[in-house]
């Protein structure tokens, strides 16, 4: 498994899943991943792999272009490839393409649907209208991309009910995405919504409106669930946190990586879509929202 950034609950979760059904399956098992969810730091971890010829890898690519090359660098040495989390390519994560059917699989969430779920529920909790803005973390992020899409679908929805007034990126770094979203706080004293397409956006994003004293007033959505985002949740800092299922992320690109070293295509689905946990203050208590947490260890 090379995953998109090392110590991100997220992956840490997948990472889990993967070596709980490898554990399971009897099958040797590694993982790894970047410092920073960077293609140019990502991109030598794959070369090493492929240096140690396993039969099969499972990556989060960090960039949708990029990371073409590279991974088919990977196919072409005789190593089954398959997509967790991110795809590559232009077509939404459609591996049945000329260009892309080398690409067993891609395991991942819809993310437009994560986008606009987290957005509609947002705009619901400003009361249909307002101004709204989205933190997010850098251009060519293929997951990332999508959540905007369906967020934006969600504003749309509205009629003109709610203003986009701006997007920034934070390169990933929480901090940037505290600055810039207090800079947005300074000059839109009404702001009504945030939404932040990943957990450093959302942290960030969550850290500025509650040093603003802005608690409550600006309602703030986190896509994903970090242990810190439910603290947050809890604390009245966000008011909504869309769960990934990452640990099944992990557990099926095991699944599949075997059926295709056992021969067995029939098993595998060229995309496979996880689903979504919504947690509230209202649920965050119960069973299901507990189990959708991302583990930080």
């Amino acid at each position: 498994l090379i995953y998109g950034v090392a110590g991100d609950g997220f992956y840490v979760t997948m990472e889990a899943g993967a070596r709980a059904k490898a554990e399971e399956l009897g099958v040797d098992f590694i993982a790894d991943g970047p410092a920073q969810f960077q293609a140019t730091l990502q991109v030598p971890i794959l070369d090493a792999i492929i240096a140690q010829q396993p039969d099969a890898i499972c990556i989060a690519a960090t960039d949708r272009i990029a990371l073409i090359e590279p991974m088919r660098r990977a196919y072409d040495a005789g190593i089954h490839m398959i997509s967790v989390d991110t795809f590559i390519g232009d077509t939404a994560g459609d591996y049945t393409t000329p260009e892309l059917d080398w690409m067993l699989s891609y395991i991942g969430s819809n993310n437009v649907d994560g986008g606009e779920i987290g957005c509609s529920a947002i705009v619901d909790a400003m009361g249909g209208s307002g101004k709204f803005y989205i933190q997010t973390t850098q251009p060519g992020v293929s997951t990332v991309e999508q959540r905007v899409e369906g967020c934006e679908k969600a504003i749309a929805a509205t009629n003109g009910a709610v203003e986009l007034i701006g997007m920034d990126y934070n390169d990933d770094n929480s901090a940037t995405a505290a600055e810039q979203t207090s800079a947005v706080l300074a000059s839109n004293a009404d702001l009504g919504g945030i939404f932040g397409t990943n957990l450093f956006s959302a942290r960030g994003a969550a850290q500025a409106v509650a040093n603003a004293g802005l608690t409550g007033a600006v309602k703030v959505a986190a896509f994903d669930a970090p242990e810190d985002a439910i603290v947050a949740l809890n604390d009245g800092i966000v008011d909504i946190v869309i769960a990934q299922h990452p640990y099944e992320m992990g557990q099926v690109c095991i699944e599949y990586a075997m059926a295709a070293i056992n021969g067995e295509p029939e098993k595998i689905e060229k995309r496979y879509p996880t689903g979504y946990t919504i947690i509230t203050r209202d649920n965050v208590d119960t069973e299901e929202a507990q189990q959708s947490i991302y583990k930080s260890q």
